[in-house]
């Protein structure tokens, strides 16, 4: 598949924009329908559209408040502060590189080679020692409890992994990862770790240096829980827990062939603050099926979802560990194609757009072709219309089947310094009353959204200000 995705991106791009602007009260008064239908709704025009839009945008601003983010952030700041840029992690990371040196067993005997020149007074040796070895990694094999002891890491025994230190307010804080459910082996390949040593002697007026090159090759096989649980507690009470359950299937041997075999991952992220972030059914089925759906919802409330669905084809046959020793190249991957792609986002319920791209492999091909015919005015045209041919973008409100607006790439000319016509194409809008907006600027502009555009910058900025403020204790 060819590599310039600039057409694609814009194209995509337009369709999420509208994510973004979403939110409307339940006042049936402040209903901008132009004539309110119990069968279904109407095409609004595209004065009520905006006032719509820019209601809907308030209230997901108004839910996402960065208020609900701060105790949160405060914890972050002091941890990353306190125990991350100043912390030794020497210990640790001592701890962790014996556990996987103790997890290798030798393979063979160890081969070598020695390579001679130089001649007379001076004779260079080179000596190359190779020793192949083999691992299996599981989680159980790193199992410690780390308690922060002024900037140090002091270690005891566990059956889990965890990190024990306190907050601002002095209460004990714990990090932990704990797996559990069927482990499935997966081959990743081969590392190379190496290292060398010098020395010389003199036996009158010749002089030998001698250099040793050590090279360790250590094959992996990582074991893959079905379940990783992180939590992080602070006083005791549950700030944050991330789930994560993996389903692979389809493994010859240990072997993970991604034009064959499947995985599944779904997760969630629970905070205390009411948030909570799911991502169900990521799934990559070989050459057939690729998805994802995710959510994001506040005490209970939807706030957003998003999936993404296509079939895959033309994937070529690598395993996992043939893809780390990097046996493949860019080239083995131009046949990969997605068809029937589907991706949709819903916002508060109240505001949805989704967008089908039949085949991207030929729409990428499409406006490639236009691109590369920017100064053919009937040319460039001609690939442009045919890539709009396999999509369908469309804007939807509170969940109707009715089409409130959709969005296509169009064509436009402009001048270069020697007055040369040369031919590019955005997203344009299009509504039903058969009005366009030749850019999302135009539609979203500064007078027509100026409150919600004012809201947002300032939400950004307190969000900003979370991560980036730094706390010290």
């Amino acid at each position: 598949m060819k590599k310039n995705y600039t057409f694609l991106s814009m194209l995509v791009a337009g369709c999420f924009l509208s994510a973004p602007l979403v939110s409307c009260g339940d006042d049936k008064d402040d209903n901008p329908v132009v004539h309110p239908d119990p069968q279904g709704e109407e095409v609004m025009t595209i004065e009520n559209q905006k006032k719509y839009l820019d209601k809907v945008a308030e209230e997901l601003m108004n839910t996402m408040k960065a208020e609900d983010f701060q105790a949160l952030a405060n914890l972050t700041n002091h941890i990353r502060y306190n125990y991350i840029d100043r912390s030794d992690w020497d210990d640790v990371g001592d701890w962790a590189k014996d556990c996987l040196d103790g997890l290798r067993r030798q393979v063979g005997v160890p081969s070598s080679d020695t390579q001679t020149s130089g001649s007379g007074n001076y004779v260079y040796i080179t000596n190359t020692i190779t020793t192949n070895y083999e691992s299996l990694v599981f989680a159980s094999n790193f199992c410690s409890r780390f308690t922060a002891n002024g900037r140090k890491w002091t270690r005891t025994d566990a059956d889990h992994l965890e990190f024990v230190f306190t907050d601002q307010s002095g209460q004990t804080c714990v990090l932990k990862l704990e797996t559990s459910g069927k482990v499935v082996p997966v081959h990743m390949g081969s590392l190379e770790e190496s290292d060398r040593s010098y020395s010389s002697s003199t036996t009158g007026n010749k002089t030998t240096y001698v250099t040793n090159r050590y090279y360790n090759e250590t094959d992996y096989t990582i074991g893959v829980p079905e379940h990783i649980v992180v939590t992080l507690t602070q006083g005791g009470s549950e700030v944050v827990r991330s789930a994560v359950d993996i389903n692979l299937a389809s493994i010859s041997g240990a072997e993970f062939d991604i034009s064959r075999s499947s995985l599944n991952v779904s997760t969630e992220t629970t905070l205390n603050n009411g948030y909570k972030i799911t991502t169900k059914d990521i799934t990559l089925a070989g050459n057939s099926k690729a998805s994802v759906a995710f959510s994001l919802t506040k005490n209970g409330q939807m706030l957003v979802t998003m999936t993404l669905s296509g079939d895959m084809s033309g994937l070529p046959s690598y395993t996992v560990s043939s893809l780390v020793a990097e046996e493949a190249s860019s080239s083995d991957f131009d046949n990969v194609n997605g068809r029937s792609v589907v991706a949709k986002v819903d916002v508060l319920g109240k505001v949805q757009v989704q967008g089908t791209i039949s085949d991207v492999s030929k729409w990428v091909e499409y406006t490639d072709d236009a691109k590369s015919n920017r100064r053919n005015e009937s040319t460039f045209k001609s690939y442009i219309n045919q890539a709009n041919s396999l999509t369908d973008i469309n804007l939807y409100y509170n969940g109707y089947e009715q089409k409130q607006a959709s969005v296509k790439l169009e064509p436009f000319a402009s001048q270069t310094w020697n007055n040369e016509t040369r031919w590019d194409a955005e997203a344009v809008m299009y509504f039903y009353d058969g009005s366009s907006y030749s850019t999302f600027e135009a539609f979203f502009n500064e007078k027509d959204f100026k409150s919600v555009i004012d809201h947002f910058k300032a939400l950004a900025d307190k969000y900003a200000g979370l991560v980036d403020e730094k706390i010290y204790w």
